[in-house]
């Protein structure tokens, strides 16, 4: 795609956009992929390009995997900027929507299985105004549990009082850093 066409995106009336949007879909749909709208679908998918891996379907399993098996979860967030100090701003994907168990012991290898299902979890920082992505971090599974679990736990005995009792949670890039996490950074 030449930048013309990508010019021509950014300066779409309504119209034009909608065209533009069911064009999209009927990709996704004509290449057997799911809706690009729905579940981060279409940022997981631009993830899976620029990583190396191939998309998976949507329920509840991997987001990607490589042709040598390796899967991974992708997580996907807007950048929001530097502080007044000109440091980055802390990012927190989200651990959300996951089934509550009958019992916490249920609960936690559910959640445990949950995550370390994929080696490592990708978060990737977006440029939303530039339309470019700025960096992911490359996260080990067994260090998004250290610091989920806690607050999955917390939220599951605190999912009874609210409307949807499924379990959610998220990390920050701060609370990485503030527990020495070491994780790689792949700029793009």
């Amino acid at each position: 795609m030449n930048s013309q066409t990508l010019l021509d995106i950014e300066n779409a009336d309504d119209f034009q956009m909608k065209e533009i949007l069911l064009a999209v879909a009927k990709w996704f749909k004509k290449n057997g992929l799911a809706n690009p709208f729905n579940y981060n679908f279409a940022y997981e998918f631009i993830q899976c390009q620029v990583l190396g891996y191939k998309k998976t379907t949507v329920g509840g399993g991997s987001d990607g995997i490589k042709e040598d098996g390796e899967t991974t979860e992708l997580k996907a967030m807007e950048w929001k900027g530097l502080t007044k100090k000109g440091k980055e701003k802390s990012h927190s994907p989200s651990y959300n929507g996951t089934t509550k168990k009958q019992t916490l012991e249920e609960q936690k290898e559910y959640c445990y299985n949950k995550i370390m299902r994929d080696k490592f979890h990708h978060w990737t920082i977006i440029d939303y105004e530039k339309g470019k992505l700025l960096k992911t971090l490359k996260i080990k599974c067994e260090d998004v549990w250290t610091l989920i679990w806690p607050k999955w736990e917390k939220a599951f005995h605190e999912s009874s009082s609210r409307a949807d009792g499924r379990i959610n949670g998220s990390i920050s890039t701060k609370e990485l850093d503030e527990n020495n996490i070491q994780y790689e950074v792949i700029n793009h």
